[in-house]
């Protein structure tokens, strides 16, 4: 009898092709395996906002936890069927704690309603086109987000991050993927937990459960997983805890393996 596995992919240098797509082979081939049985979990940095419209083509029942595994998005009743929040008081002390220790950081965030960044945040982001758009949120302090994003000038993404780690310790999840910025969620809330909520939810194990990604927010969920993929445009540090290794997301590298393991290579 065929083993069924649960499937989870990131998005950005994973899945989707250098046009910030699903190519039509990858497509094919995720309702190949979906069609064999094996379930698939899209695990993202993006929010539902920009991540669900891009997700048409996935097979149907294919789970979608977003901004690093804060929640659960339901495409077919569109809404948030789980998730982990920063309380509105400790999004502000966040706030108060990162402008103290970095007083040129400007930040973003996201909330139930939408993402919202700070002038300053979409200045130095080269204007608001460059950023990830859905709905508007509330002022920090108004209402519990998802995550906060945090960028400063002299301060760049894993380099930021490490900062921001000495600041609150384990008092938060902060992560990076390869932009400039930082994402920041509540303590526990990656996506390696959100992964094994979602494996339990569907009678998975880890001995049954794939993992890929490229980057550092991903190192969670591929820890988690038995056997994890590293993409061939992965960093260093993916490319050395993985397990497995695929192609480049440019070379469809998720759908080649995934043809090589269940489909006999075709």
């Amino acid at each position: 009898m065929l083993e069924k596995w649960l499937i989870a992919l990131d998005l950005d240098g994973t899945l989707f092709h250098t046009d910030h797509q699903i190519s039509v082979r990858t497509t094919n081939t995720l309702l190949k395996v979906a069609e064999l049985g094996h379930q698939i979990v899209i695990i993202t940095g993006r929010s539902s906002h920009s991540s669900v419209p891009r997700l048409h083509s996935v097979p149907v029942g294919t789970r979608v936890l977003c901004s690093n595994g804060a929640y659960e998005y339901d495409r077919h009743n569109q809404g948030v069927v789980w998730s982990s929040m920063l309380p509105a008081s400790s999004a502000v002390d966040i706030h108060r704690k990162i402008q103290h220790r970095l007083p040129t950081a400007s930040f973003g965030w996201e909330s139930m309603s939408g993402l919202s960044y700070e002038q300053k945040f979409m200045d130095e982001a080269g204007g608001a086109h460059t950023l990830e758009q859905g709905g508007v949120s509330e002022p920090i302090g108004r209402v519990d987000i998802f995550k906060l994003f945090v960028r400063t000038p002299e301060h760049k993404g894993g380099e930021l991050a490490g900062v921001l780690q000495e600041l609150f310790g384990s008092e938060l999840e902060i992560s990076s993927s390869g932009v400039p910025f930082v994402e920041i969620t509540a303590a526990g809330t990656n996506k390696g937990t959100a992964l094994a909520k979602t494996a339990s939810n569907l009678g998975f194990e880890a001995d049954l459960t794939m993992a890929f990604g490229d980057n550092l927010n991903d190192v969670p969920m591929l820890q988690w997983a038995s056997e994890s993929v590293a993409m061939g445009n992965a960093i260093s540090e993916i490319q050395s805890i993985a397990s497995a290794h695929a192609k480049s997301n440019a070379e469809d590298g998720v759908a080649r393996f995934l043809e090589n393991k269940f489909l006999d290579g075709r």
